[in-house]
């Protein structure tokens, strides 16, 4: 029965990320995802009361792959704290570069369901994993109020580039701006 659940689940949001990429965020409707996805619209609202959840809910996937692709980043110790903060953005980068069209178009769709607040509370929960990565190249734990700024500051960076000007995504340079943004914050030294 679980798996049947996760089944549908993921078929609701593979129906709704692919009306999202094609057609935008007016499109994706509860009805048409459903119809999409070859479910009911009574099973769709078993899993999400409204569009909006459904939108919270691939804001969300996006996220952890992310994170994933952090937490999963090479940061050798003997590489220098620049060399590895500029791994962890690169590997950011590279997953965020991956399915760009979709952080596109989940960009315009972020303010309806507060999708920044969707982002954080992503980040907070994978915190401790980070501060012990961090730990193991730096030689000091961030502080977790530090360390949730700099992600916070990054997160920003990006999403303001992503608006902007979103082909800056994949310029080489971003990667060391964004680890530079990410080391400004996460220092205590001033």
């Amino acid at each position: 029965m679980q798996n049947r659940s996760a089944a549908m689940v993921e078929a609701i949001l593979e129906a709704a990320i692919r009306i999202l990429r094609k057609d935008g965020w007016a499109a994706v409707t509860t009805t048409r995802v459903a119809e999409r996805a070859g479910v009911s619209v009574g099973s769709l609202y078993q899993y999400f009361p409204n569009r909006e959840s459904i939108a919270a809910a691939i804001v969300r996937q996006r996220t952890r792959r992310l994170l994933q692709a952090v937490l999963q980043a090479d940061m050798e110790r003997t590489a220098g704290r620049d060399v590895a903060l500029l791994g962890l953005m690169s590997a950011f980068l590279e997953e965020k570069r991956r399915e760009l069209d979709l952080s596109l178009a989940v960009r315009d769709l972020l303010p309806d369901i507060q999708g920044r607040h969707v982002i954080l509370e992503e980040i907070r929960l994978v915190l401790p994993q980070l501060q012990d990565k961090l730990e193991g190249v730096l030689g000091v734990r961030p502080e977790t109020g530090r360390l949730a700024i700099a992600l916070a500051a990054v997160e920003g960076a990006v999403w303001e580039t992503l608006t902007q000007h979103s082909d800056t995504l994949v310029a080489p340079a971003t990667a060391a701006s964004l680890a530079r943004i990410f080391r400004a914050a996460l220092d205590d030294d001033g």
